[in-house]
């Protein structure tokens, strides 16, 4: 398979770069769905006597910071995937796809784009930028280092571009399996 997009179709590198997002993509969204019970299986109980829903508390807050760091790399891949798109020419169009679909999947492209960017940003926003506090194991406390965001209006970004993504996404694959160009990018 050629690494460079070509007329043949997507190239390895962007192939690579996609089916990596995907998957780092499945990580944080099953991660942040699932943070309360992950945290509750991991810190249950304290075998010194300990509240066994101040360690489930302390323990969902450190996995954010995880969720976090994930979504932090997601935006590394992110800014390299949107260098590489811009510097990297896309194969022809597939003859499947008449105008409509192909312009229906060019904006589709840049809203899932920005949702790349939204989700992370304001997942860090809110974390370091909004003065919200967290309980950290052993009763310690984080505190962000900076108060200058709202954390209601980071949380509005961050469910919101989540539901944009989900919007964009289902049309994406939509088209793809409607017009029968998923194994372009196989």
């Amino acid at each position: 398979m050629p690494m460079l997009n070509g007329p043949h179709g997507y190239g390895g590198v962007t192939r690579f770069l996609h089916w990596l997002t995907v998957g780092l993509l499945l990580i944080q969204l099953v991660l942040g769905y699932t943070m309360e019970a992950v945290a509750e299986a991991l810190f249950e109980e304290d075998s010194s006597g300990g509240s066994g829903g101040d360690r489930v508390r302390a323990g969902d807050d450190q996995l954010v910071f995880l969720h976090a760091g994930i979504g932090a790399l997601i935006l590394v891949l992110a800014s390299v995937r949107l260098l590489w798109r811009l510097s990297t020419p896309l194969p022809p169009w597939s003859e499947r796809l008449g105008p409509v679909a192909r312009r229906v999947e060019s904006w589709v492209e840049r809203v899932l784009y920005a949702t790349l960017f939204v989700i992370p940003l304001s997942g860090i926003g809110l974390l370091f930028f909004s003065g919200e506090e967290r309980e950290l194991e052993n009763r310690r406390e984080w505190f962000p280092p900076l108060d200058v965001v709202s954390d209601d209006l980071m949380l509005v970004l961050h469910v919101g571009g989540h539901l944009t993504f989900y919007a964009a996404l289902l049309v994406h694959v939509g088209l793809a399996v409607r017009s029968r160009t998923l194994s372009r990018m196989l």
